[in-house]
């Protein structure tokens, strides 16, 4: 992989230990907001509005940013996890807090793309520069810095790509969705489609939201293929954990997981490069979680005023059979 678990030099090796029980011991604050250190002059302040646990890409996504972050390296970081995965709300009352607190930068991972505008028009308002983590938002791209993700669209066209490759006659396929509304969501659909949906052959049986979850995974793909007799050689499902239970659906209905129904995921996950080596899965596109460095790159370079591009895209890898995925588990790539 392009972009390493390890942040370079004195970042890596002092954050991992030091702000990470820093930020564990603290929980709550108005609005939500804790802080990982004691307040300190000379510190430039990070918030951070996030998503909070949601599985294990985001987990490991938010874990670099926090670990990437501390006062041994002239920050302090205010994590403002959202109430829940979908909670836009507690995210909008995070945010505002960190407007009136005048923080340096904010950081944001938005749980719905749309509703920022006037958020980050406050923020652009306080000369309070805002960097997109993972997921875009309906704003213009004058109200923030820049978006800094892998690119869905091309992870996911790599699916696709793999999927016309390993059916080259066509399939019935069945799409797992993330939560509605995401731009994450979206992209993944596009790329994936764009070359399944030319190819002749292909039908497309539907598609449905399980909200990341492997048991909403698993229960969709159970009512898909009662409602199918079984019929269904392809499934798409937007994250690992909800390909990990569309497996446990296929192995109930009397089905062989990879040779009756091939399971194609994207986030590469530990979980998900076993089941991968394991033969349950069929296809995994890493969506790299690991780019701290580059967030801390980019937040330094934002204060000191620096031109920044308004997408960084972060490199990711691709897994497509059990010997890549017994690979990428024995160089440590899951997470």
């Amino acid at each position: 992989m392009a972009i390493s678990k390890r942040i370079s030099g004195a970042v890596g090796v002092l954050a991992a230990g030091a702000l990470t029980l820093g930020l564990a011991g603290c929980a709550g604050g108005s609005e939500g907001v804790s802080s990982g250190v004691p307040t300190g002059d000379g510190l430039t302040t990070v918030g951070f509005v996030a998503v909070g646990p949601e599985g294990g890409w985001r987990n490991a996504n938010e874990q670099a940013v926090k670990d990437t972050f501390n006062n041994l390296t002239g920050f302090e970081l205010k994590y403002a996890p959202a109430a829940s995965p979908s909670d836009q709300q507690s995210q909008l009352e995070a945010f505002a807090t960190f407007v009136n607190e005048k923080v340096d930068v904010i950081l944001l991972t938005a749980t719905e793309a749309s509703g920022w505008e006037d958020s980050l028009k406050l923020a652009k308002d306080a000369e309070i520069p805002v960097i997109l983590l993972d997921r875009g938002v309906d704003a213009g791209e004058d109200l923030y810095v820049t978006r800094i993700a892998p690119d869905n669209y091309s992870v996911a066209y790599s699916v696709g790509s793999w999927a016309v490759d390993t059916f080259p006659e066509g399939a019935k396929y069945f799409v797992l969705e993330g939560v509605p509304g995401l731009s994450v969501v979206t992209e993944r659909n596009e790329g994936f489609e764009a070359l399944v949906s030319t190819v002749p052959g292909f039908t497309k049986v539907g598609a449905q939201t399980a909200n990341w979850s492997t048991d909403e995974g698993r229960s969709v793909i159970e009512g898909v293929l009662a409602a199918n007799d079984n019929d269904l050689q392809l499934i798409f499902a937007q994250n690992d954990e909800m390909g990990l239970g569309a497996a446990q659906a296929v192995t109930a209905a009397g089905l062989v997981p990879g040779t009756d129904v091939k399971i194609a995921t994207i986030d590469g996950t530990t979980g998900a490069l076993a089941a991968l080596a394991a033969g349950q899965l069929s296809f995994v596109a890493q969506y790299n979680p690991f780019f701290g460095d580059i967030v801390y790159d980019v937040v330094t370079k934002a204060i000191d005023g620096d031109v920044i591009q308004s997408i960084i895209t972060v490199e990711s890898d691709t897994f497509d059979s059990p010997e890549a995925g017994q690979a990428a588990l024995d160089a440590g790539l899951g997470f």
